[in-house]
């Protein structure tokens, strides 16, 4: 029996996140039993794009450190992962802002092992300490009902 299967959703104000590195949907519930409405649904359009199609046109050029050769600089971060962290930062303000002012006071997060790595470090420490659980699985494209099922 893992952990999720022993959890149970607080008689609280919760927000339940699924996300992945396309989308993600949030759902508030307020009781444990009871259902789920959908708040908010993010999309990044990007995320299908090729690495090529993302970044700039071509890499700069450097001279060698020795030597009087020139070679194409590397960019420090591939720009497919800035595209990534932008969209967690877009979902990560949300929750933020929605534990802040007091929407929800407890964060159910779903989410693949990227993703859920890139939420933890955009998130507040107001928003860290309401997490109750979170599970580093890629549910984003299944709904409420099917999602539900995974804490019974």
């Amino acid at each position: 029996m893992t952990a999720s299967e022993t959890f149970l959703l607080p008689n609280e104000p919760t927000l339940v996140v699924a996300c992945s590195a396309q989308s993600a949907r949030c759902w508030r519930s307020t009781l444990r039993h009871g259902d789920w409405t959908l708040v908010k649904e993010f999309q990044d359009e990007d995320a299908t794009l090729k690495e090529r199609d993302i970044g700039s046109d071509r890499p700069g050029r450097t001279f060698d450190s020795r030597g009087s050769g020139r070679h194409a600089m590397a960019p420090p971060t591939q720009a497919r992962d800035q595209e990534k962290q932008r969209f967690t930062k877009r979902i990560a303000d949300y929750l933020n802002g929605a534990i802040s002012a007091g929407d929800a006071e407890h964060l159910v997060i779903l989410a693949d092992p990227r993703c859920l790595g890139l939420l933890r470090n955009a998130l507040s420490n107001q928003a860290k300490h309401a997490v109750v659980h979170e599970a580093s699985k890629n549910l984003a494209r299944l709904d409420a009902t099917d999602i539900r099922k995974y804490f019974q």
